[in-house]
C-alpha cells in the first residue's frame, strides 16, 4: 500500500477547515497540504445540517472569517447562507481543489523516530484504505458524532428509559 506525502493534513472541510488552508496558504506558501473530509461535501455543520430554521447562534461578523468580512447584513444568519459563504471563501482561495472527500480517517499515528504522522482513512465509497503521511496533523473535524449525539451517563438513567 503506498502512502501519499504532504507537509501538513487538515481533517475537516468546514468553517475552521477552510479558514487553516487559507491561513497555510498565506503564511506557509511553500508547504504543500490536504484536507481530508469524512463526508461527499465541504461545509461541515453548515453541509450536514439542513433543517428548516436552522441558523447560527453567533453573529456572523465575529463568527465569520477575518480575511473575508461576512457580506450580508443578516447578523444572525441562516444555514445556507453560511455554507455559501464557506464555499465560496474555499472556491476564491483555490482550497476546494486540496478536499479529498468521503475519506473516513480512522487512525493516525505519531513516529519520533521520523518526525511523521501516518493517517490511515477509509474510502466511504469503495470501503479501500488510503494512507497518507504529513509531517504536521491539524483536527479541524469538529466536536460532535455524526451518528448520534453525546449522551453523558447519569446513575439510573437505563431504569428512567425502559
Amino acid at each position: 500500500m503506498s502512502t501519499e506525502h504532504f507537509d501538513i493534513a487538515i481533517v475537516g472541510a468546514g468553517l475552521s477547515g477552510i479558514a487553516a488552508a487559507y491561513y497555510l496558504q498565506l503564511k506557509c506558501p511553500s508547504k504543500n497540504y490536504i484536507i481530508l473530509e469524512g463526508r461527499d461535501s465541504m461545509g461541515g455543520t453548515w453541509d450536514f445540517f439542513r433543517y428548516p430554521g436552522i441558523r447560527s447562534d453567533s453573529d456572523m461578523y465575529s463568527f465569520g472569517y477575518s480575511f473575508k468580512p461576512w457580506p450580508n447584513p443578516k447578523t444572525i444568519a441562516d444555514g445556507p447562507s453560511i455554507l455559501k459563504y464557506i464555499q465560496e471563501t474555499a472556491s476564491e482561495n483555490g482550497i476546494d481543489k486540496h478536499i479529498r472527500y468521503s475519506l473516513l480517517v480512522k487512525k493516525a499515528t505519531w513516529s519520533s523516530d521520523r518526525a511523521v504522522w501516518t493517517v490511515e482513512t477509509e474510502c466511504k465509497k469503495t470501503a479501500e484504505t488510503l494512507v497518507f503521511s504529513c509531517n504536521f496533523l491539524l483536527m479541524c473535524s469538529g466536536y460532535y458524532s455524526y451518528k448520534e449525539g453525546y449522551t453523558p451517563k447519569f446513575k439510573g438513567l437505563s431504569t428512567v428509559l425502559k
